[in-house]
């Protein structure tokens, strides 16, 4: 008391301006707006698991069902919690401010509030929140999908009374999980014979293989060069000398699951033409959901001749003879059977538990996740090293079909996020640095350029979501009861089981979902391979 005696005040404003270099904030409430809100919602988990023990009263906390897994959550922070928030940071300013006229840590609290009032109060609205909302999703026992609807602007610490803020949140469905341990998995056992090395030489020749006319009619994989109109309710395309391959695929960006079965046969002069509805997530918001009759009329059939099994053919490759050829294809097919009987078990488990769980995802919950469920995917192809060019050829055909697939996904999502926790999975920043490396080499680029990117577009979260699923699923697997079948005998069964899962028009979306995924312009592709 005797240092502020002794001050002149004609030596100090009455009210000096606080400059920035003044104040010591605390680093979490540094930023305002949105990065703020996010960097509280981070964190009120975390503070939510401290035990407050303060002797304050509990923060009053109601939770509204506004829909299905929506609620309006609504608190109301205590007078004295307040006051108390405001005492620990003026406590904490008090300290560290450096105030004109004083010694750093001797400047009298009334200075201190009215020259760092409102910065204060920012702190203590942000503080506040952040632990209310945290130990209101903790003591819920709810957990939270994605963001609260919450705007920090709008909330406002009162001169007076308690302060009350309400936000909307998402929330994760009840997950019931059946009965796995030694649940029984069929292994498919899968010999490697002549006529799978034989297909394999084909497609390593096909690269090399070009596209010539031919009379004999259209068959599967072959490429037809086609005048193609798109006609319906105030929708007519045309676009002539079109190539189209022989297969499922896509026509202005409209999947045609039975497209390769409409032209087998044709040949040049004649018309296949199919009739179809345009999917509801069309990028075409003029398309959506009409029905439409896609018509091609052939011109000219061609089909991929390869180029003969030589020695110099071998030699190209890198072996001396094409035996060596023939024992390298042989041997790298038995590793890919292990690979493939390790993925078939594992979706056997993933379908046991789609089957046995009973869980309803609302509609609008899937259309607000589609484009999450759709990132999703393009981890899944990338981690599989579909090119990214073929990715990002077929993106609007993977749009159009994400709300289709998205209540699939949610529901897989939960239950496998459920897994993961009664099993307590988790993913270490190691793993997850693997397999981003992994991703790297398939497409040449350097990891640490690779996880930026995926950082970037927000795909790294979906990798380790995906990563720890599949541990989870690891695990059911080792007390599994393994049985060993035919490879017809696994498949026809993973098929039984999709059937009985998803509705039919699900089941179309997924199969004209797979062909964009695989499906190339057929010129383009043409062209590619001669380029290699």
């Amino acid at each position: 008391m005797a240092e502020e005696q002794n001050i002149d005040p004609n030596e100090q404003p009455e009210s000096p301006e606080a400059k920035p270099e003044d104040i010591q904030t605390p680093p979490e409430a540094a930023e305002a707006g949105e990065d703020v809100v996010e960097e509280v919602v981070e964190e009120a988990v975390e503070e939510a698991d401290e035990d407050v023990g303060d002797g304050l009263p509990e923060n009053a906390v109601t939770v509204e069902d506004i829909g299905k897994l929506r609620k309006r959550v609504t608190i109301e922070v205590s007078r004295e919690r307040i006051d108390a928030k405001f005492n620990e940071l003026f406590g904490e300013l008090g300290e560290s401010a450096q105030v004109p006229g004083f010694r750093v840590g001797r400047a009298p609290r009334r200075l201190i509030e009215k020259r760092f009032g409102k910065e204060v109060a920012e702190d203590v609205r942000n503080n506040l929140v952040g632990e209310a909302v945290g130990k209101a999703f903790d003591d819920a026992g709810f957990r939270v999908l994605g963001e609260p609807d919450l705007s920090l602007e709008e909330i406002t610490v009162p001169d007076d009374g308690a302060m009350t803020f309400g936000f909307e949140v998402e929330v994760a469905p009840d997950v019931t999980l059946p009965d796995y341990e030694g649940m029984e998995v069929r292994r498919p056992n899968v010999e490697v014979t002549e006529r799978h090395v034989d297909e394999a030489l084909d497609e390593m020749r096909r690269p090399r293989g070009v596209l010539r006319p031919t009379d004999d009619p259209a068959a599967e994989s072959d490429v037809i060069v086609a005048d193609v109109s798109v006609t319906g309710d105030g929708i007519d395309l045309q676009s002539a000398n079109t190539e189209v391959r022989v297969a499922p695929g896509t026509i202005s960006g409209v999947p045609l699951e039975d497209l390769g079965k409409a032209l087998t046969g044709k040949k040049s002069g004649q018309t296949a033409e199919l009739t179809t509805t345009v999917p509801a997530g069309h990028p075409n918001e003029d398309w959506r959901e009409k029905e439409i009759t896609v018509s091609l009329t052939i011109h000219e059939v061609k089909r991929l001749e390869l180029p003969e099994l030589t020695k110099e053919f071998a030699s190209g490759a890198g072996f001396e003879s094409v035996e060596d050829m023939r024992d390298a294809v042989r041997g790298n097919l038995q590793g890919r059977i292990v690979s493939e009987q390790a993925r078939l078990m594992a979706d056997q488990v993933r379908q046991y538990f789609m089957n046995k769980v009973e869980l309803e995802i609302p509609e609008e919950l899937a259309e607000r996740h589609s484009a999450r469920m759709l990132q999703r995917r393009v981890v899944d192809l990338m981690t599989r090293g579909v090119p990214r060019e073929q990715i990002e050829q077929n993106l609007s055909e993977l749009e159009a079909q994400a709300a289709t697939q998205a209540a699939l996904e949610l529901k897989r999502m939960f239950i496998m996020g459920e897994l993961a926790e009664k099993l307590e999975i988790e993913v270490s920043d190691d793993e997850v640095n693997a397999r981003v490396a992994q991703m790297a080499r398939a497409y040449r680029r350097r990891p640490e350029r690779m996880r930026r990117e995926l950082q970037d577009d927000g795909r790294l979260a979906e990798l380790t979501v995906s990563m720890r699923g599949e541990k989870a699923i690891a695990k059911v697997l080792e007390s599994a009861r393994v049985v060993d079948v035919t490879a017809e005998e696994a498949e026809a069964e993973k098929d039984a089981g999709e059937k009985a899962d998803k509705p039919k028009k699900a089941k179309k979306a997924k199969k004209a979902k797979e062909a964009a995924e695989t499906e190339k312009p057929a010129k383009a592709k043409s062209d590619d391979k001669e380029d290699k």
